[in-house]
């Protein structure tokens, strides 16, 4: 009886444990700055002092009035494609999901 007891506590102590290793669903996040086009022009880009801070990978929104201003986004990382790029300290990507003027031209 009590060797039943050990392996119920084990089973349901090893079920507890997994479930705080299950992923969380990334925060929406909020940033600031001048919507560019991307070196290449084929993606779009935020930057603050002319320095590029965020890479868009996807957007609910259709950049291409939002290039030249400034701009303030809100979104989600993509941590998938920071994965494939070896790491946020190799770029920061964003999914999209609002993007509001706050003026006509970049500071």
């Amino acid at each position: 009886m009590n060797t039943l007891r050990v392996i119920a506590v084990l089973i349901v102590g090893c079920g507890l444990s997994g479930a705080g290793q299950q992923s969380q669903p990334e925060k929406p996040h909020n940033m600031t700055g001048c919507m560019k086009k991307t070196a290449d022009g084929k993606n779009f880009m935020l930057t603050v002092n002319n320095r590029k801070t965020v890479e868009f990978s996807r957007s609910s929104v259709d950049l291409r009035p939002h290039v030249g201003h400034q701009i303030h986004i809100t979104g989600t990382t993509d941590t998938e494609r920071e994965a494939r790029a070896g790491g946020q300290k190799n770029g920061h990507y964003m999914e999209l999901t609002a993007v509001q003027t706050i003026a006509a031209t970049c500071p």
